[in-house]
This record gives C-alpha cells, structure tokens and sequence, in this order.
C-alpha cells in the first residue's frame, strides 16, 4: 500500500495579502486532508518569522526556523501565500534551493506575474492587447509625470501598485488632486506606480489549470456592486460572479484562448487566473495572477465547481500538477 503524500502548505507572509493568504491556505490544507494527504502548516508570521502550527519555535535564527518549521521534509510544498515575498517568486527560489518540490509557477513566471509593467511589455510585444498604460517610479517629481500621463491617458485613469495583488491601492481617478492623492498611497505599496486609461466594460476572469497542456476553465463574469472590483467587495460576498459569463460562445473562446496565451508567455505552471476586461468590442489583458486567492469567495474554485471538479479534487489536482512540474 502507497504511502499517503506528505504536504506542507505554506500560509499568511508579510504582504498587505496576509489575511487572503491565511483564509485560502486554511482552505486548503482542509481539502488537502480530505484528499487523503498527509498535511501541516507553516505559517509566515507578520514580522517575517517561520512557524509550524502546532509546534513551538526553539530556533532564533530566521534561516533556521525555516528548515525546522519544514520538518518532517513533505513531499511537496503547496505555496498559499499572496503578494510580495511569496508569490513573486522570492519563495519558490528558496524552496528550490532546498530541492523541495512546490505548487505553481515557477521563479521567472511568478516574478513576472507580480510585476505588471514588465508583464504588460511582454503581452504587448506578443500582440496581446493590454490598456494604455503610464509608468512612474518613485524618487522623481511624481505631479509633473502624472499631469503627462493625463495628457496621454485622459480621464478617467486608474491608478495601480505595480506589485500589489487584491486590487490593494487601485483607485479610479476624476481629477488631479484625487489623482496626486492616490499615487501618493499607491507608492506606499510599491516604488513603480502604473497610470492606466479606464476602460468601462464587462469584467472577465479565466482560471487556468495545467503545466504545458493546460486548459481553461469556464470563463467568470465579475460584477461588483461599485465601480471596480476592490478589495473589500473580493471578499465580502457583495460581488456578482456569473459562472459561466453571459456572453457569446465566441467571445468566451477567444478570452480563453488569450488567457492561455498569457499564461504560457509567462510561463505559468499548476494554476493560475487571468483577467481581462470587454470594453468597446475589444477584449483587454489586464493581469495575470500566478497564485490566486483559494478562499470560500474565490474565483478559481467557483470555475473549478462549474468544470465538475469540487474544491478537494481541485487541491488534490494542483499538487499533482507540482509534483510533475518537478519531475516527481
């Protein structure tokens, strides 16, 4: 008889995502145990700090506690952590170095992911239509560049952290002041700003699922109750999220047809979420999120469900996915 697979699911972090991180990474150590594995947590404590739930921390040195906490060696990591230090590629370089087999994309892809200006470059350079788009970096006169953006964009303009998940510091802006007001917050969460045209439309959202053949699931209309899909209205339960979207067969194709695209450009491995928007009869790449949120409000599990696949049977999924990816 096979030994049932050993799982260490990696939660929580330091990232404004921590609270996400810390719901999705519960759930899926849940649907993990009920797949049969063998599971345990570690949880990434607010102050940068390794723990494995259920034990006491004996060692003081931060390399250190990250070894003990993966004690005893799982077969594979599942990597339930959300934003900067876990899902743009710093811990699944650790996690490589170790020779631990992980959930997901890779290091390259999941770096790529995060950073939306580098991303968007590449979509555009491989003909995927992505929003007009402004970038300004910290450090410099930041009214004089956002007045040129204007010029440029028009209003309204959405305002971005270049590597900030949730949609933590968006904010669509009318008028200067609101606009200088809202770089000023996005720069607290990151040192590159993004200043995009807002494009009015249907909101879509394509999970994936799959290394190189990989497929896409059914196609997510989002319709939140303002007018954008924030942070709150993601995890309060306010949002609409239609599954299968109410658009045309055609269109539905060809959005998962360029989710795919973006996907593989990346080089997304195990799962991932790409999201576009139809606006005036064209469909725009607006990201794509190499470890989406696994919450009971999520967006992946809901297109999962309607593929016939229930959340454990998903979970399970992924991890064989990480195991292939590494060649287990």
């Amino acid at each position: 008889m096979t030994e049932p697979r050993t799982v260490a699911v990696l939660l929580g972090g330091i990232s404004p995502e921590r609270e996400v991180s810390l719901a999705s990474g519960e759930m899926v150590a849940t649907g993990l145990r009920e797949q049969g594995f063998r599971v345990f947590e570690v949880e990434i404590t607010a102050d940068g700090r390794w723990q494995q739930r259920g034990r006491p921390v004996t060692a003081t040195a931060v390399s250190h506690t990250m070894v003990e906490a993966l004690d005893p060696w799982p077969d594979i990591v599942f990597i339930a952590l959300h934003g900067a230090n876990g899902e743009d590629g710093t811990v699944q370089g650790f996690l490589e170095v170790l020779g631990l087999p992980y959930t997901g994309s890779g290091v390259l892809a999941s770096s790529l992911g995060m950073d939306k200006w580098r991303s968007r470059v590449l979509f555009q350079q491989e003909g995927l239509r992505v929003p007009p788009t402004v970038r300004i970096d910290a450090g410099v006169e930041l009214g004089i560049l956002a007045a040129r953006a204007v010029d440029e964009l028009g209003w309204p303009v959405v305002v971005k952290p270049n590597n900030c998940g949730s949609s933590i510091g968006v904010r669509i802006c009318r008028d200067f002041p609101t606009l200088l007001d809202g770089v000023d917050k996005a720069v607290a969460f990151s040192s590159r700003v993004l200043l995009e045209s807002y494009l009015p439309g249907v909101e879509l959202t394509i999970p994936i699922l799959g290394n190189e053949q990989a497929r896409a699931l059914p196609v997510i209309e989002v319709i939140p109750p303002g007018e954008f899909f924030d942070y709150s209205c993601k995890y309060d339960g306010s949002t609409q999220e239609i599954c299968p979207a109410r658009i045309k067969a055609t269109l539905a194709g060809e959005a998962q047809e360029m989710a795919l695209r973006a996907y593989h450009l990346l080089g997304g491995a195990g799962f991932g979420r790409v999201d576009l928007i139809f606006s005036g009869d064209c469909l725009f790449l607006l990201e794509v999120n190499t470890i989406p949120g696994l919450t009971k409000e999520s967006l992946v599990p809901k297109a999962a469900r309607a593929a016939g696949l229930e959340f454990p049977q998903l979970m399970a999924e992924i991890v064989q996915l990480g195991l292939e990816r590494c060649g287990r």
